[in-house]
């Protein structure tokens, strides 16, 4: 399981801090960086923010698969971004994107994006990346 970089707004971290992890699973549930095409994989992915101000946050996560072809320079979002909203009292979010012929055979380096909203839509503070690696898909 590959771990990322987590940002948060200009607080201590005793008030505000995370954590962010994402894997590529394949049909069996187990972590894989080889999968089909068109058979039932996931990428995984789980956070979590502790602190003081956790009881405080309101808005909506946004996570966003990307991935990069690798030698042909093609960039492709190839889910639709999750949208969750924050939950009040608890820091810990899961998410399992479904991917099953999202991608066309070739290799890609995978990453996860997790971006915010306020409750009034504009861009939030929180957020980060984790960079899966590389992913080969096969026929």
């Amino acid at each position: 399981m590959a771990t990322g970089e987590f940002q948060v707004m200009k607080v201590p971290g005793e008030q505000l801090a995370g954590t962010l992890h994402g894997q590529v699973v394949d049909p069996g549930s187990q972590p894989t960086a080889v999968v089909r095409r068109n058979e039932g994989w996931t990428v995984d992915v789980s956070w979590e923010i502790t602190g003081e101000l956790v009881d405080w946050l309101a808005g909506r996560w946004c996570l966003e698969v990307v991935a990069d072809l690798l030698g042909g320079g093609e960039t492709r979002h190839p889910a639709p971004p999750v949208e969750m909203t924050f939950t009040p009292g608890s820091g810990r979010y899961t998410a399992s994107i479904p991917m099953r012929g999202a991608l066309s055979p070739g290799t890609y380096d995978l990453v996860v994006n997790l971006t915010t909203t306020t409750a009034a839509g504009s861009a939030g503070a929180l957020g980060g990346f984790v960079v899966i690696g590389g992913l080969q898909v096969r026929p």
